[in-house]
């Protein structure tokens, strides 16, 4: 509150065309103005810290960082991916043959986003002053032939592409992607002796024993090729930008990467280049002074890193690159007092905004976060909403946060349709079994029969994806028992946000955010108790009266 201004709150009204910012981080107006610093930042902006891959679900402020870098930070490129015309990663015919191959191409998709990432680096350090770039990389040759005596021909050819580069080296993507298809192709057909047309008449599976040997052999040199294309020339490159150029970690350079979850290329080889490009930014970490920010929902992370999906390595390896976006209850209060200080002119605090006790001697903040996942967006459409039905009022009375509560919910049940819908398919399919239900259930009280319409369906591939495709198909075919499949579908929603569980008596319920009470499928039994997040209980129309005494 503004010490220096009398405070009188029945003058200010929360007017209906008032927000407390946008939802989301591009088009939020106060973001800057209201921007909270946390250790997930600090990790970003220490060049020391490896900390650069932002990992979090919907809303929970991974774009707010890379906004926040990108305006406060002196040497910063954003990369759009949807700018990167990548068309022949689709089109190429060579690149789809090795892929039809089940050849793993992670290797030159490496090859690529380390050309992005070099050309995008020398462009920040060089700047505009062209004889200063020609001088010093000549500096650079003669440092060579002083020290090796001899030509070296891989370091010159690394000197040669760094003469060649020029400012707009990578703006016509698709002809430095065509240049490598090109190498590749060439070296394939020189190797083989096919080319691709002869070869795909050969086809891609068959029974006669000589084709069976072409295949195999075409396969094993199409494996080395790749792994082998320009290796030496990018491992000079690199060498001589950490031990000439970025050797100073108080200079700061930045690139930034957000909305890899959009249909930049189809959805199988985003994952792919997603997954070859956490590898290289773990590459790049050698470099001082240079930190690859990115932001990866989390829905779009579980994708890349499931089972054979990524083609590189283990997820292990790479968690102290990772920033997890966590929120507790007080810093979700720190950000709205700073954002209602922000729109209100310091004129209302949570406080005063929300200082009325409601049943359970509950708050109206605690009523609203209960119905959050404890990230920020959820806070903005909740209070937004809120404003929305305030009509003019000084605060938030029970009345109005009740009528805010049946949109809002609303718009968090599509939320999460769209969230997971790339992994899980038509979620609504299956949480539809909850409409109506009483709060506080077990597995005894769900009936088989509320899931006929799945057992039933003929085209279930048409209907879901991922894990729970597989779930379904596995049930239909007897695989596995109404109680296990109910099990899984279960977990499943815990783990997406729509249940918790209390796992006895002796526990609390919990929810995916919550990190007391570790669970998992095995702990969803007969003494297992199922709960509605209440963000979804005006949408599912939950009797909240429990079945059985147990309070929540």
């Amino acid at each position: 509150m503004n010490k220096n201004k009398p405070q009188n709150l029945s003058k200010f009204k929360f007017s209906k065309n008032l927000e407390i910012g946008s939802p989301d981080a591009e088009t939020d107006n106060i973001l800057m103005k209201a921007f909270i610093e946390n250790d997930a930042l600090k990790a970003l902006l220490d060049m020391q810290n490896q900390r650069s891959i932002i990992i979090g679900r919907t809303g929970s402020g991974k774009s707010a960082l890379i906004k926040y870098i990108e305006n406060t930070q002196d040497k910063v490129t954003r990369i759009e991916p949807e700018a990167m015309s990548l068309r022949y990663l689709v089109n190429s015919t060579i690149l789809s043959y090795f892929r039809t191959l089940g050849i793993n191409l992670n290797f030159f998709y490496k090859v690529l986003w380390k050309h992005v990432f070099i050309v995008e680096l020398l462009k920040q350090y060089f700047g505009d002053n062209e004889p200063r770039k020609q001088n010093v990389i000549e500096q650079i040759a003669e440092k060579f032939r002083e020290k090796f005596g001899k030509t070296n021909p891989k370091k010159e050819q690394a000197v040669k592409y760094l003469k060649n580069w020029s400012k707009d080296f990578w703006a016509n993507t698709e002809h430095r992607i065509k240049e490598l298809e090109s190498s590749v192709q060439e070296k394939f057909t020189n190797e083989t002796g096919f080319s691709i047309q002869e070869l795909l008449k050969v086809g891609f599976k068959t029974e006669d024993e000589e084709k069976k040997r072409v295949l195999t052999e075409v396969k094993n040199k199409a494996e080395k090729i790749i792994n082998e294309s320009q290796a030496d020339e990018i491992f000079e490159i690199i060498n001589i930008m950490k031990s000439e150029f970025f050797v100073d970690n108080h200079r700061k350079h930045f690139i930034i990467i957000d909305d890899l979850d959009k249909e930049w290329i189809p959805s199988d080889l985003r994952y792919d280049m997603i997954g070859a490009m956490i590898e290289v930014i773990k590459e790049f970490q050698y470099f001082n002074g240079v930190k690859i920010v990115i932001s990866l929902r989390d829905n779009l992370y579980q994708l890349i890193f499931s089972g054979f999906r990524h083609k590189g390595g283990q997820r292990e390896k790479f968690k102290p690159l990772y920033v997890n976006m966590e929120w507790t209850v007080e810093d979700l209060k720190i950000f709205l007092e700073k954002r209602l200080e922000v729109v209100t002119d310091r004129n209302i605090s949570v406080k005063a905004a929300f200082d009325n006790m409601y049943k359970g001697r509950v708050s109206g903040f605690e009523y609203m976060i209960d119905r959050t996942f404890r990230r920020p967006r959820d806070v903005i459409s909740f209070v937004n909403a809120a404003i929305e039905n305030a009509d003019n009022k000084t605060y938030f009375s029970l009345d109005i946060i009740k009528k805010a509560e049946i949109y809002y919910s609303k718009d968090r049940i599509q939320a999460i349709e769209d969230e997971w819908g790339e992994n899980y398919g038509e979620l609504s399919e299956v949480y539809k079994f909850l409409y109506g239900k009483y709060n506080g259930f077990r597995l005894k009280n769900i009936k088989e029969d509320e899931f006929a319409s799945i057992y039933l369906s003929e085209t279930p591939e048409r209907i879901f994806k991922g894990d729970l495709l597989t779930l379904v198909q596995k049930w239909k075919k007897d695989e596995i028992k109404f109680g296990a499949f109910i099990k899984e579908l279960i977990y499943m929603l815990y783990f997406i946000g729509i249940l918790g569980l209390k796992k006895s008596a002796n526990y609390p319920v919990s929810f995916f955010y919550d990190k007391e009470v570790d669970i998992t499928v095995n702990d969803i039994n007969n003494d297992c108790k199922i709960y509605v997040h209440k963000a979804f209980y005006s949408a599912l129309k939950i009797n909240t009266k429990e079945l059985e005494a147990d309070e929540y």
